[in-house]
């Protein structure tokens, strides 16, 4: 296959891997000026429209998703009939390569991606999209111990494959057996991968081992893992206990979601901690080792103790300036209490805007632009300040209009009228006061600059007042600009971001389509 030059807007560079369901190249996003991984798809059937389409929604959806252990997605689209999804590029090291190189992970390790790998998913899973196809290949560990999941959708590809004799592709040995019997899976099915994932990390071998297809989907469907060659370890039995009901065969003995397997991982270190201050992992002078203080800080984020995770990992750096963990928690935790302090702000902010005193909620969103200008939240609050100004604006304009027909200065009425609807498109009492004038109310225009447009006359023949159909286009997108932002408040991105584009398509001078086009490029 001879190398793209592009997929959509992003410049391939070099191709980085290729496997039998696809090739990923390094590309270029000119317009961010940066990096992209682009995945195109060659296994996929021509004729698989349906699955090829299930793909790029589950993708896009993805992409909304919006959460630091999900790999964001930046587009999708096709090449020559087969699909492609462009997601971050994402450095550091995938779990298959940390099992290749055989080199045993401290079981801290291993507990803080299962934890990382909890929260991704389960936010993935309230949001209704699933992956169905995790295997090690598809987490990647950051260089600062990020956990981040990538190919969301390839499932839809995947299930298009027939299960052959030879030997088993490498995902095989995490699918669920209610997958493999072709039933309808659902969360469980991506919790059983992950135990599946944890449970080879911790025993370096698989827990449904197999040389050949046939042998893997038996291993699945009839066989329990074997957890009495897992080592011992300071989470011993506990740690057994969640793998055990994590690769259950039967899906309703299962915990039902991840944040239930994210509950008892944080018990399962609450219970550790006692025994490892107790344990030999002290220092000569009777202070905590290294092993015991990584246990009091996972601890400490498990109950939500962030400014004691931080205090901890101070100490561990006294130990060791360099500490992976030591740095990593520090950074996480300090992103964790900006986001709640942007949270509290933007919350009084909007408290004040439901009070109409947009200045003081204006003056709170400055100074969440200083603390965190490319956060959703701020993105959020900016555009429902615009909105409320709009709305305010307009509601003078109309008030306006209504003092002008008072004094039976119509023409002037009809123009302020006719201002507030550019203003805000929709506004009930703009159209209400037109009406009264006799007036039918007009189109929302294009919303750029220099439109002006005189206003119809108030008397005339009928066919006078009739829209055009460059008008109703317009109605059309200002109508779906508007639903367009309140699904992005409603954090719904994907729907928000189909409902800019049919706008735009209809009027692609909408100026508030633009403007959530540019937000929605920025939050992914």
């Amino acid at each position: 296959m001879e190398t793209p030059k592009s997929f959509g807007p992003f410049e391939v560079r070099r191709e980085l891997a290729r496997g039998p369901g696809g090739v990923v190249f390094e590309a270029w996003d000119p317009e961010h000026s940066r990096a992209v991984a682009v995945k195109l798809y060659t296994s996929a059937p021509k004729d698989a429209s349906g699955a090829i389409a299930r793909l790029r929604r589950d993708a896009q959806a993805a992409g909304a998703l919006g959460h630091p252990n999900l790999a964001a997605v930046l587009g999708v689209g096709d090449h020559e009939g087969q699909p492609w999804v462009a997601t971050e590029r994402v450095e550091g090291v995938s779990l298959a390569q940390v099992l290749r190189s055989r080199s045993p992970w401290p079981i801290e390790h291993v507990l803080d991606a299962w934890r990382q790998l909890c929260e991704g998913l389960a936010h993935a899973h309230r949001e209704g999209v699933l992956h169905l196809d995790l295997k090690p290949a598809d987490v990647r560990i950051t260089p600062n111990a990020e956990v981040k999941v990538l190919d969301f959708g390839s499932w839809h590809l995947k299930a298009l494959e027939r299960q052959t004799p030879g030997p088993a592709g490498a995902g095989l040995y995490y699918r669920a057996p209610e997958v493999l019997a072709g039933q309808r899976p659902d969360r469980r099915a991506d919790i059983f991968a992950v135990g599946a994932i944890v449970y080879e990390l911790v025993a370096h071998r698989k827990a449904f081992p197999g040389d050949t297809t046939t042998d893997v989907v038996r291993a699945v469907s009839r066989c329990e893992p074997d957890l009495a060659c897992l080592p011992t370890t300071p989470f011993s039995p506990g740690l057994e206990r969640i793998l055990a009901a994590s690769l259950a065969r039967e899906a309703q003995a299962r915990h039902p979601s991840f944040e239930d397997v994210h509950a008892d991982l944080v018990q399962l270190v609450r219970d550790a901690v006692p025994r490892l201050r107790r344990g030999p992992s002290a220092t000569a002078g009777g202070a905590p080792g290294r092993e015991a203080l990584i246990t009091e800080i996972t601890a400490a984020r498990a109950e939500d103790r962030l400014d004691d995770a931080i205090e901890i990992s101070r100490r561990l750096l006294a130990l060791d300036p360099e500490d992976e963990v030591a740095l990593r928690t520090i950074s996480e935790v300090e992103s964790v209490l900006l986001e709640r302090e942007v949270d509290e702000i933007v919350g009084r902010a909007l408290a004040h805007a439901a009070d109409g005193e947009l200045d003081r909620a204006a003056a709170l969103a400055e100074k969440v632009e200083r603390l965190a200008p490319w956060s959703p939240r701020y993105l959020q609050l900016q555009v429902y300040l615009d909105e409320e100004n709009a709305r305010r604006t307009a509601d003078h304009l109309v008030a306006t209009a209504r003092q002008h027909l008072g004094e039976g200065h119509h023409q002037t009425a009809r123009a302020v009228a006719r201002q507030a609807l550019v203003t805000l498109p929709g506004h009930a009492g703009a159209e209400r006061l037109l009406a009264d004038l006799g007036e039918q109310p007009p189109a929302a225009p294009a919303e750029t600059e220099g439109d002006s447009r005189p206003p119809a006359p108030p008397e005339g023949p009928a066919e006078e007042n009739t829209p055009s159909p460059a008008d109703i286009r317009q109605v059309e997108a200002a109508a779906l600009s508007a639903s367009a932002l309140r699904h992005f408040m409603a954090s719904e991105h994907a729907r928000a971001r189909e409902e800019v584009e049919r706008a735009l398509a209809l009027d692609p001078g909408n100026r508030r389509a633009l403007e959530l086009q540019k937000i929605l490029r920025v939050v992914g």
